[in-house]
Formats: structure tokens, sequence, C-alpha cells
């Protein structure tokens, strides 16, 4: 029951719970019926809006409101209107969540969450007369007048705006409208508005700036107050644009009255891409469709703001680095443009700097400006619309300058005044003015003046010039100081340059009809060569002094007096000195013109008339073409005659053309009367030498109106340079309007040649020139040859007076059965049809012979040439039978051109055929573009014979063999055509003439050719005589055949590269064999041969210095002065130096024994020095007699002869580890050699002792120091083998140095000690000659076996007597280690001569330092008493040398212990123990000469034609 009653009060419960419920949510539901209904919202509104307006005094309207229980709020037609009935903030839309309570809406702070807002229109406007806008009034009527606490607050989380606007408007000032924002669109995060201070956080912001820039996206955090506008972290992108960086604009109320002369702004630019097309909303004075990159701090008001730390670069890379004020932009009125710059750096140039520029600026750079090109410009520039003061440093294309210079009103040329100091360096004055001979200059400028234009130019001016260019020569040190005052210059000039040494001073005045000319200018050097006013002469020195007093208006009525003194002038050939003289002009009553020139050096005349000099010319050549019946005449004025007549000296002619030489007594003369028509000329000189070509004896008469001849020409000779004419004679008549023209001469180096020329010019019926041959004789080559040979009437050439018809009537040369015509007819541009045809003509008839070369072979064949109008027909079609170039003969040849109807292409197929095997074939076309010829040909080769490349090389190799094989392709200009090409040569070849060396290439080798080059390419060549090979590479350089040049490299593990013999004037000569490699570089003329290498086995080189005695022919090189030319020297005249041809060879050799050395000094004796060794040369050869030598040089092995008119011969072995250097002359070569010569004599002598009966090896030992033809020897006696009792004594009786050398003397002169009753040295010296003979019968230089013939001197004084002895020597080296040396004699002259004597001795070297030894010997008693026969000694025996300088380093060296320290050292490397100690010094001395001979460059033979 309980349980029941229970659940019964849970059941009523609910339904009283669910009811409450239902009815709670019935009520909220008509509540929120009512709220959505419009009237009701529109009620709240009203009720809330009456409330706020009545409270605080404001003007709000709202239209409709949509409100939602959710707290969402939309309002329709929102107005609020301000203190004077204007709209302050309208919308058409709003929409928001109401977040404040309705007693927060009491208190007036508006909380919302997100705002959205349809065409928002905010006018904040400052009225007239009034200093707050009218947003601060709105807002102050809800302040409650406690300090910082503000009553108005309105926020919002976010505002969205859509096509809303903003206006900034300030009646109060100039400009009323300050901002006008159209199409704002965008969002804003934290809007707040607390009183008059208004913040947000734009996030996105679009917008219309009424001067048209269309905003695209803003974003900054805003802030907004009575003091300061502030956006930071601006982001701003226009359609062109893109800024970041941040913003402050700070104020008063009365600032805003003039916005852009007192709002200031605090802009930081960090990064901006600026259009100039946006930039120009704002400010219109710049270029179109540029863009600056720049970053910046711009403060200041805009009118009078500051650019710090400006860094704009725009898309040409122009750069302006600094700090720039810029005043006055704004203005309409005022001063105007106001610029002060500091620039750290300005890079552009004049067009892109008119465009960074606003063009009030840019209109202002002066357009000169624009040939700076590029300029970089550091310093400090003020610059107004009239004035202009800088402090600049300006590098640009034509140079640098620095200035500092002020220059007021520059733009008013005419009035400009101007004061500063200008320095140039390097400045290009000529690419400013458009002079092209004036180039860069250097110099300092004080200017203090006024007006830029001619007329207006009154300027004081000092310069001083440290450089300037002019003529493609620098001036140096030129003062200049005067006034410019157009039209004169009146001040001086003064030159220091070492090459012009001068001074002006006097007055020019332009300023009247008739100029004023009064100065004086003093030449005291001038070198026009140098200074490249003279180009015909290498030395050009002119020194004068000049005085010039004339008036006149130009030149043709200039009169007055030029009074030169002190005149001189020195070129290659001589220097000339002028007497003083004067030229003068001057005017009669009729106005006849009188120059008179009394220069006795000169000209020596005078020309008197009435003669334009302009027209001269002119008058010249009417005269002369006065001669020809049909000449037309130059118009010319009037009235005009001139007589003249001068003497010419040959000084003048000779420093105007110093190449021609004139003759005493040359004079000139004659008279033209322009109006008559009179000419009469007449020429007289004894002798002419120009260009090479001499001419004697020349005689011209020359008178138009002469009824014998008009013309005369007579010369006895003319020589030049490849052909003689003697005998020369021309002369023209004119009878029956025919003028007839003979002339004839011989020809040739021989006068061998004759020619006999007959010519005719007449006029036709139809008044065309008529220009023939008659019958005319040529003989060339002692070969007759003929003109118009039949005398017919052919011949000839038939034009009309417009030069545009000619008719050619088979104009023939003729010999024997050959012949060449030409023949054909030209009418005007458009019509032509000539033909040239050559029937059996032998080349060698006709062509000279020209450096050396000489053609031969038989020409048949015709050229023809056809056009009408543009169709065109050219061939040609030519055979060379047996074609020959000097002795080679090529095969025949025929050559086929054949042309298109435009005249722009030609087919060419050409052949050479020898012995019935095509050879040479190349096939084609020749096209003419643009004016220009262009080869397309393909050349073919089949065993072309090479032999004629000898002719244009043969001067280095002269023998070139073998047959050409391939291909090449000519294409290109034929100017400069590319030729590519490769052949494969075989039985190929060369001589090397200097060296005597001939080669072979290896088969098939592969030589590739392009227009330059002859390129090879890792050739093997082999040398013909001892097979050595080696490898070539590099090229062979000419220019179209011509200026031949090597440039080729040799490696290779041994070759030959000398095998010469002696002679007269060899410098050297022998058998030369390198491993490493050659160079050969330079032109054929001046050849260049560079070898870096090691000697190889089988070099044997002989140096002789030949000073007993010279050649009785002068050699190549020296040349003996003619009698002319010692007249030519004793006078002053400097000869031009004879270039001579050489070859120029460096050797850098590193010598091994493998090479033997010899120099010779006396070749007719044999008086010579013979080694092997180590070392390293430098040889610096060429073929005019020079010959150096450098480095040090260690002898392994050698021999020293010494051989004296016939009767001496003595032989020192030089021992192991002397030296000799070489520093420059081969025969001054120092010395630093130990030379050994071995005999036998008795010492008996010496010790005094009689019971000494026999000899005994003795050693005459000689220092040789000094140089090598002056040797200084330093002598000592040695007895090797010698008991060392006996050798004791023998040294202490030889210790006197005086007593030493007179022994040593007596052992070479007569192979014994001396005695006063000594004899037999002649006998001695005599037989020791026969065992040299004896010797080298056999033995060799590679010889490991000697046998020689041995002769001992009896020995006969007062102590001993010994016999004679004649023996035979053995030695052997049966291997490195083993060696026997013997001697086996016989007793001669004696009692007893059936005796045989006799030493021998066997050494064994055990170990490797040769310290170690055995030996074993058989060897004569040193002392035989009388009545004894001779006695012998045995003995075995072991030796153990150590080298020691103290006591201690002996025992260290015996009782060291340790393994020896094996040292990995360069294969290359030469062994240590070959060389002494010294061996560091000389290698250190050898390393600084190598090091100093790089630093010198080095030295070419001079080259020749």
């Amino acid at each position: 029951m309980g349980k029941f009653k229970t659940n019964s009060s849970i059941k009523k419960f609910k339904k009283i719970l669910i009811r409450t419920f239902v009815g709670l949510l019935i009520f909220l539901l008509l509540l929120a019926i009512a709220l959505s209904l419009p009237f009701v919202q529109t009620s709240i509104a009203h009720y809330a809006t009456e409330r706020i307006n009545k409270d605080f005094g404001t003007n709000i309207q709202i239209d409709k409101v949509g409100i939602t229980i959710f707290g969402s709020v939309k309002l329709k037609g929102v107005i609020i209107l301000d203190h004077h009935k204007d709209t302050l903030i309208s919308a058409d839309r709003l929409q928001t969540n109401l977040l404040s309570t309705l007693s927060g809406l009491s208190d007036t702070n508006l909380e919302f969450g997100t705002i959205r807002a349809e065409k928002l229109n905010f006018h904040m406007k400052t009225y007239k007369g009034e200093k707050t806008s009218n947003l601060d009034v709105f807002v102050k009527v809800f302040d409650n007048g406690k300090p910082g606490s503000g009553k108005f607050r309105l926020h919002s989380d976010n505002l969205y705006v859509s096509n809303g606007r903003f206006r900034l408007t300030n009646q109060n000032a100039v400009t009323a409208r300050v901002l006008d924002l159209k199409k704002l669109s965008g969002h804003l995060e934290d809007f707040y508005i607390k009183g008059a201070n208004v913040t947000a956080d734009i996030q996105k912001l679009s917008l219309l700036d009424h001067r048209g820039l269309f905003v695209e996206n803003l974003k900054a955090k805003f802030s907004y107050s009575k003091t300061n506008i502030i956006l930071n972290g601006l982001e701003l992108k226009t359609t062109e644009s893109a800024l970041t960086g941040n913003v402050k604009l700070t104020y008063t109320i009365a600032d805003m009255k003039d916005f852009v002369n007192r709002v200031k702004f605090d802009f930081k630019v960090d990064r901006a891409t600026i259009s100039t097309n946006e930039l120009n909303y704002f400010y219109n004075e710049f270029g179109k469709n540029q863009k600056f990159y720049l970053s910046t701090t711009l403060t200041g008001p805009l009118n009078n703001f500051i650019l710090h730390d400006l860094k704009l670069l725009d898309a040409q890379d122009s750069e302006i680095v600094g700090s720039i004020n810029f005043r006055h932009l704004f203005d309409k009125a005022g001063p105007g443009f106001y610029m002060n710059g500091n620039f750290d750096r300005i890079t552009s140039n004049y067009s892109n700097l008119r465009g960074i520029m606003p063009r009030i600026l840019g209109k202002s750079l002066p357009a000169v400006l624009e040939k700076f090109g590029r300029v970089d410009l550091v310093g400090h520039v003020t610059l107004t619309k009239k004035d202009i003061d800088t402090q600049l440093y300006v590098m640009s294309e034509l140079g640098e300058a620095e200035t500092n210079l002020s220059v007021k009103n520059y733009n008013t040329p005419a009035e400009a005044l101007y004061t500063g100091t200008i320095d140039i360096t390097d400045f290009n004055i000529g690419a400013i003015s458009g002079v092209k001979t004036i180039g860069l200059a250097t110099m300092h400028i004080d200017a203090d003046g006024r007006g830029f234009t001619q007329q207006s130019l009154n300027t004081t001016v000092k310069a001083s010039v440290t450089r300037f260019a002019f003529n493609g020569y620098n001036y140096k040190n030129i003062v200049v100081d005067g006034q410019f005052k157009w039209p004169y210059f009146k001040g001086k000039v003064n030159s220091n340059d070492p090459n012009l040494l001068m001074s002006f001073d006097g007055l020019v005045d332009m300023s009247k009809r008739v100029k004023n000319y009064d100065f004086h200018a003093q030449i005291d050097y001038a070198d026009l060569a140098v200074l490249k006013l003279m180009k015909n002469d290498s030395i050009s020195i002119f020194k004068g002094d000049f005085v010039f007093d004339a008036t006149g208006t130009n030149i043709n009525d200039m009169a007055g007096t030029l009074n030169i003194s002190r005149l001189s002038y020195q070129n290659s050939r001589n220097s000339h000195y002028f007497e003083d003289f004067f030229v003068e002009s001057k005017f009669d009553e009729n106005r006849v013109r009188t120059i008179t020139i009394n220069s006795k050096d000169i000209l020596e005349g005078s020309v008197t008339g009435i003669f334009d000099i302009n027209e001269l010319p002119k008058l010249a050549q009417n005269a002369a073409g006065s001669l020809y019946t049909n000449y037309s005449p130059y118009k010319v004025k009037k009235g005009q005659f001139l007589d003249f007549d001068f003497k010419i000296y040959n000084t003048i002619v000779g420093i105007l053309l110093p190449d021609v030489v004139l003759g005493p007594d040359t004079r000139v003369r004659g008279k033209i009367n322009a109006d008559k028509g009179e000419f009469k000329f007449a020429f007289d000189s004894p002798k002419i030498d120009a260009f090479n070509n001499a001419f004697s004896n020349i005689e011209i008469d020359i008178d138009n109106k002469n009824p014998l001849y008009n013309t005369y020409v007579h010369m006895d000779s003319v020589r030049m340079k490849s052909y003689k004419v003697s005998d020369f004679s021309l002369i023209n008549v004119t009878q029956n309007d025919t003028l007839y023209l003979r002339t004839e001469f011989n020809g040739g180096n021989k006068d061998t040649d004759s020619f006999k020329l007959n010519l005719f010019h007449t006029i036709d019926d139809k008044n065309n020139s008529v220009v023939g041959f008659k019958k005319s004789e040529i003989n060339f080559k002692n070969y007759q040859w003929f003109i118009n040979e039949q005398s017919d009437r052919n011949n000839k050439i038939v034009f009309n007076k417009k030069l545009t018809d000619f008719s050619i009537d088979k104009i023939s040369m003729s010999h024997n059965d050959q012949a060449v015509e030409l023949m054909g007819l030209i009418k005007g541009k458009d019509y032509k049809d000539l033909h040239l045809s050559f029937n059996d003509v032998d080349l060698n008839k006709v062509t000279p012979n020209i450096d050396s070369l000489s053609f031969g072979g038989r020409l048949n064949g015709e050229v023809s040439f056809k056009q009408n109008k543009n169709q065109f027909e050219p061939a040609s079609a030519l055979t060379i039978d047996s074609l020959r170039v000097n002795k080679f003969v090529l095969g025949d040849m025929n050559l086929n051109v054949e042309g298109d109807k435009t005249f722009k292409k030609f087919a060419v197929n050409s052949a050479i055929v020898r012995n019935g095997e095509e050879t040479f074939y190349t096939a084609g076309s020749i096209d003419i573009v643009n004016k220009e010829t262009v080869l397309s040909l393909d050349a073919a080769f089949a065993n072309f014979d090479l032999g004629p490349l000898t002719i244009f090389l043969k001067s280095v190799f002269p023998e070139i063999r073998g047959k050409a094989s391939g291909r090449a392709a000519i294409v290109g200009n034929a100017k400069d055509p590319e030729i590519n090409g490769r052949l494969y040569i075989k039985g190929g070849g060369v001589k090397v003439g200097y060296l005597n060396t001939d080669y072979d290439f290896e088969q098939d080798a592969t030589v590739d050719i392009n227009q330059e080059l002859i390129l090879f390419r890792n050739i093997e060549l082999t040398d013909t005589k001892y097979k050595t090979t080696g490898r070539l590479n590099g090229s062979v350089k000419h220019k179209l055949f011509k200026d031949w040049g090597l440039d080729l490299d040799i490696t290779t593990d041994r070759i030959l590269v000398l095998d010469t013999k002696d002679s007269d004037d060899a410098i050297y000569y022998g058998t030369a064999f390198i491993k490493g490699k050659a160079e050969i570089t330079g032109p054929t003329t001046s050849l260049y041969i560079s070898v870096e290498a090691t000697s190889a086995a089988g070099t044997d080189i002989k140096i002789p210095i030949n000073n007993a005695g010279t050649s009785s022919t002068a050699a190549s090189y020296i040349h003996f002065l003619s009698p002319q030319e010692k007249l030519n020297k004793l006078n002053g005249v400097v000869s031009q130096t004879k270039m001579l041809k050489g070859l120029e060879m460096n050797f850098d050799l590193n010598i091994t024994p493998d090479a033997r050395i010899e120099v010779i000094i006396d070749k007719n004796t044999g008086h010579s020095l013979s080694s092997t060794g180590y070392g390293t040369m430098l040889l610096n050869i060429n073929t005019l007699g020079k010959f150096n030598m450098w480095g040090d040089y260690q002898v392994v092995d050698g021999q020293y002869n010494f051989k004296y008119g016939g009767l001496f011969d003595k032989k020192f072995t030089v021992k192991k580890g002397g030296t000799i250097v070489w520093e420059g002359d081969p025969t001054r070569a120092r010395l630093n050699l130990e030379a050994v010569y071995k005999t036998q004599a008795n010492p008996a002598v010496l010790l005094e002792n009689p019971a000494f009966s026999r000899n005994i090896p003795v050693e005459v030992g000689i220092v040789l120091t000094g140089n090598l033809t002056t040797p200084e020897p330093t002598f000592s006696i040695n007895f090797p083998g010698a008991s060392s009792v006996l050798k004791s004594d023998l040294d202490y009786r030889l210790s006197d140095q005086d007593t030493r050398e007179i022994q040593a003397l007596s052992l070479l002169s007569s192979g014994g000690f001396t005695s006063a009753s000594a004899n037999g040295a002649v006998y001695g010296s005599l037989f020791e000659r026969a065992s040299s003979l004896f010797n080298d019968l056999f033995t060799d230089g590679d010889s490991k076996f000697v046998v020689g013939l041995n002769y001992i001197n009896a020995t006969k004084n007062p102590y001993v007597e010994t016999n004679s002895q004649v023996g035979v020597t053995v030695s052997s080296q049966i291997n490195d280690r083993i060696t026997i040396n013997g001697q086996l004699g016989v007793p001669v002259g004696g009692v007893n001569e059936s005796a045989i004597v006799g030493n021998a001795e066997v050494q064994v070297r055990i170990n490797e330092e040769n310290t170690f030894k055995f030996r074993m010997f058989n060897r004569e008693n040193d002392i035989n008493f009388l009545g004894e026969g001779i006695g012998y000694t045995q003995g075995v025996g072991l030796t153990y040398e150590l080298d020691f300088d103290t006591f201690s380093e002996l025992m260290a060296k015996i009782f060291k212990n340790g393994k020896k320290e094996e040292v990995k050292t360069n294969t290359t490397d030469i062994p240590d123990s070959e060389f002494s100690p010294e061996y560091i010094k000389f290698v250190e001395s050898k390393n600084k000469k190598k090091a100093g001979g790089e630093e010198k460059p080095q030295e070419k033979i001079p080259e020749t034609d």
C-alpha cells in the first residue's frame, strides 16, 4: 500500500514539472514571437535611441531592428548625425551580437561580438572656425568629466566592412579634403573606440583613394588620437606596388589646417616596391611604367621631408644611397623646388636618372650627361630651379671628376654665373665634345665667369693639365692662364710636356669683320712623331720661333707677315737647320695677290695672281684636263689666273715625305689662266728617290697651246724594287682632232725588256671617244709580244662622254701562236658582254719571278661575262697543261666556273691530274652576299705532292716530302675563309737545315688544316740516321700562304736534335740526343727553339773557342759600311739598321754522364778539355753569333789535353768532383778542377842518393782555377805506390812551393826531375805524342779495355843512371767492382835490353760506398843497388777509408751501430755520392740564376723582310 502511494506522488510531481516546463516554453515562444515582430523590434530600437538621444543630446536614428532570442541584432538604415546635422556615421545594414547588458547600454559601454557593416559611411569633419572634429564632439557628450575614463565605449571583436567609405575633411585647411577612401572592404579585429581614441587590428582592407589609387590589401595595427595616427606593422599592396613598414603622423588640431606643411610624418619603409604610375597619383612628376625598390625613413611634413638612409634601386640597376631633403614639392607658388642631398652612392645613367627623378628635376639635367654612360656619384648636391652647388666625386664611363662648383641661373645659359674648381682624371673629353681626335684628360681647372653660350662667354680660366690626349698622344704639364671673352682670347699657354716644350703669348681677336692676329709662339722642342702629328717617320723633332702679324677675314684676303726663326727639324735620316725666313702675302691696287717665300731650305719663289686658294685643286685639274678633247671642266669663279715659279729644296720634301729624296736644282714653274684655258707647266729634277724607286733626270714639259706637242716626259731611268726601266720617253701631240701618244722604254734588271707603245685618242662621227692601240711591241723575258700585231682597225675602245657605254674591239696581245684577246660591249648598267680568251699562253713567258717563285705551264681557255638587266651569265673554262711551281711539276689543271643568272652564285669545279691520277679536286660554289664574296668549296687530295711547301719554308725546312690524301672544306668570307680538313701523309718527312737532322713521319700521319693552321697531332718522328723517335704536336701558321710561323713541340725519350760538322764559323757542333721536350715557335724569319730536356746516350758536343786563330771569312752577320754610309755617318745621318734573319735557341738541359762535352781551346793543335758529368746548363744561342751559357757542371770523368806546337802532348786526368761554372760567355767559364798527369821518373836527383836506380810512378797534380782560357794552376806532386819512408822523404824535399813548381814543370816538359845535365826532354815529349796516336787506335770513348803504348825516359845524373823503357799499358774494368791495371816494359838504350820489367794490380771494391777495398799487386822495388837486377815486391791487403773532420766524428763513425737508414729519393735525382759538399752551394746558385732568368724576357733575333 505504502509503495503504491509513493508511486502515485511521483507521477503527480512529474505531471506538474512537465506542465511547468511546457508553460515556460510557451511563454518563451510567445516572447520570441513578440520580439520577432518588426513593429515590436522597431519600437524597442526607437525606445533605445530616444533614451540615448535624450540622455546625451545625440541624434541617432535606426529605421529597422531585427533581434533574435540568441542575441543577434540586425540594424537597417542606421545614421548618426553630427552637431551640424550632417552625417557622421551611416550604414545601410549592421549585424552584430549584443554582448553588453542593458545597464551597459545605459552607461554607453557597448560590447559587440562581430559587427558586419554594409555601406558604412564615416565622415570625420572639422567645420570652418572649429578646432575639433565632429567625432570629437560626438564622443565628448558621453564623457562623464572624469580624467582618463571617457564614458563612451564601443568594442567589437570583429568588424567586417563591405563597400564602405571614410572621409577626413578639414574646412580650415588650404585643401579641405584630406582623405576620401571609397570602396572600403575588409576585416578589423579588436575594433575599439574609447572616447576620441580609435584602435583596431586591421587584418584585411581594400580601398580606393580619391586620387585614383586602389589598395588591394592593407594590414596594420591602427591607432588614432587627437595628436597622432599610427599604423604599425603596415603591409600595403596595390596593383603595381607593395610596402611594409611603420607609419606615424604627429599633429595638433591647428596643424590639420595646413596638412602638407605642418603634419609631421615618421614613416619607416622596411621594404617597398613602388610603381611610378601609382606614385603619380600623389605627385605627378615621375615617368611612366617604372618601378623602384627602396627602403628608407621619411620624417617631416610633406613639403619639407627628409629621406634618411635611402636605398633605392630600379629595374635597370640604377641605385641611390644617401639622405635627401626635399622642399616645396606641393607648393603651387613660392620659391619652388629644393633638394639638398648627401649621397653615399648614386649609380645610374642619364635616361634612368631622369626617370627616377621628378620631372622638374630630370628636365634640368643637361643632355650632355647622356654621353657619360653609367655614372657612380658620391658627395653633396644642393639644387633649385635656378642654382646648383656641388661637392661631388663622379666616376663614369668617360672618366672620373671631382667638383666644387657653384652655378647661379644655370637654367639660363646666357646669364649663368659660375665659380669653383673642377678636377678630372682620365676623363674622355672627346666623347663630350664630339671630336674624335681628343681623348682622355686629367686636369685641374679654376673658373670664374659667366655665360655658357658663345656670345655670352666671359670667363677667366686657370688650368693645370696633367694629361690631355690628342691625336693618340698624351700631353702633360700644360698650364693655361687667360681670359676667354668671345670673340677673342688673350693670355698665355705654356707646355712643359717632354715632347712639346712651347709657349704662346698674344691675342686672337675675332670681334670685327677683319680679324686681327698678333701673337708670338715659341716652340723649343716638339717631337712630331711621338705626338703622332707626323706618321711617315719614326723621328720628327721640330723647333722654331713664330711671330704672326696679319689681318683679314679669311685665308683668301689675309695680308701680313709670318716671320719664322731658329727653325730646325730632325727626322730619322738627317737633322735640318733652316735659315730665318718669312712668308709674306700682299695685294696691289688691283687686288692682285703675291705670296712670297724666301726660304733657302724649303721653297724659294713666288706665286702671283687672282685666285681662290680653295679652288686651286680644281684649277689644276682643269688645266691638266685641257689636254683631252672630251674633258668636262669643273665650274670655277671667273677671272682667276696665276703665275708661279719655285725652286724646291729637298729639305722640305724629306720632312713631308721621308721616303722621297729630291735632287738639287729641282724647279717647277708655269702659268694657269682659267678664262683663256691656257696651261703651261715645266718640271725639271736631276734625281728623285721615292719609296724605294729611283728616277733620274726627269723632265716634264706641258703646253696645251703648243702646235708641235702638248706633253713631253723624259727620264733616264726608273729603278723599282722588282723591275727597272731605262730611257723612258713619252710624247703626245694633237693632229686633226686626234691625240697621238707614243712611249718607249727598256725594262728588266739587265735592260733586256723593251716597250714601244703607240696609242691614239679621237672623237668619232657619233661624238664618242675612241682610244686605241696602234701596233705596239713588248719584249718581255726575251720574248717578243705584240699589241695589234696586224695593225688592223680593231684594238680600240669606243665610249661616250658620259662614260656609260663602252665597245671593246678585240684588243689582242700575241706571241707566235700564243695570244690573249679581250673584246666585248658595255651599255649602261644593265647590259654587258665581255670575253677574255687565252690561246696556248706559256705562263713562264708572261709571269714575273716573284719572291723566288716562278710558274710554268700552258694556259688555254676563256673567261666570259654577260648581263641583260637582271640576267647574268658569267663563265670560265681554263686549263693549264703541266702546271709548274719552281721545279715542282703539279700536273694538268683545269678550272671551270659558271655563274647563275643573278650573278650572286658561281659553281666552281677544278682538278689537277698528274700521270693519269687525279691528285687534287675541288667543287662547290662562290656566293655574293651583301657585296661580300662567300665561299662554299669542298677540296679532295689524293697522293698530292707536298714538295712545293719547301718554297715557303725552305729557310727552316730545306726539304719537305710526302704525299697527302684527304678532304677539306673551305667556307665563309673570301677575305678570311674558314678551312677545315684532314690529310693523311704517306712517306712524309722534313729536314731541319740548321740542325742538319732529317726526320720521317709515321705512315698515314694525320694532319688537320684550317684557315690559318696546319695542325700536327701526336705524330711519331723517326730520325733517318740513328732511328731515334719522338712525338710531334703543334701547328704551322700562315696567312693565305704568307707570313709563315711555327708553333711545334716534340716530346721524346731519346731523339737526335743535332748532327753537325765542324766549320769555320761553327760556334758549336757535334751530335746531341735528348730526353724531354723541345718547342719551335715564332715566324720563320725569326724562329725560337726552346728545349727542356736531359742529355741522352750518344751526345757528344764540341765547343770550339778558336782563340788560336780566326776565320778568314767574315761572318754573315757582319756588315761593312759603304762609302755612302760612311759619309752619312759623318754628316749625322742615321741610316736604317739592316734587319737580319735568324734562329734563337734556348736550351735548359740536365746533363748526365751520358753526354760528353768537349771545349776545344785550340782546334789547330787539339788543345781541349773533355769530360762527362752531372750538371744543369742554360744555353742561349742564335745564328748571329750569340752563344751564352749559364749553369753548374760537376765532372765525373774528364781529360785535359795539353797540346802545343805538335811537340807537347800531355794528358791530364781530371779528378771526379771538379766543377765548371758558366755565367754567360762560354770562354769565361770559372774552373775549380784538379787534374792529374801520370808519369814515371827517377827521384834520385831529389833524394841525392845514387843507389836509387829505377823510375817510380809520379802524379803531377794541377788545381785549375780562374777562367777556362786563362786558368790559374797550382801544382802538387804525389808518389802513388811509394813506401811511406820514401814518400815522406820526397814530400819533405818538395815542401817548398818554388821547388815543387820547378819540378812539376820539369816533369811536364821532360818527363823527369830537373838536373843540370838532364837531356832527352824533347825525345820524351815526341814519344808521348806518338803514344797518344797509338792509344787512339786501340781506344774508344766507351771501351772498358784500354791498351796504351808507354815510354819512360832514361835518367842520367850524378847520382843515378837508368835506362829508358818502352812498354805497353793495359787497363780493364771487368765490372763495376773489379779493375785490373798493368804495365809491361823492356829497357832500351842500355847494356841489357832483354830484361822484362812490369807492374800489375788487381783491385776489388767490397762495399757499395767504395770505401772498403781488396788489393793484390806486383811492382818494382823503389831502390835497386848497383850490380843487382830489378827487384820486385808482391803484396795483398785490405784498405778502409773514412772521411772525417774531427776526432770525435771519426769515433762516431767507427763505433756507430744500427741499421742503415733507407732514404727514398726521386728516381730523377743525381746520387749524392757523385757530388762534393759544394754541390749545395752551386745548386742554390743555379736556382737563383733560373729564377733570375725567368724574370728577364728572352732576347729575340731581329727579323727581316
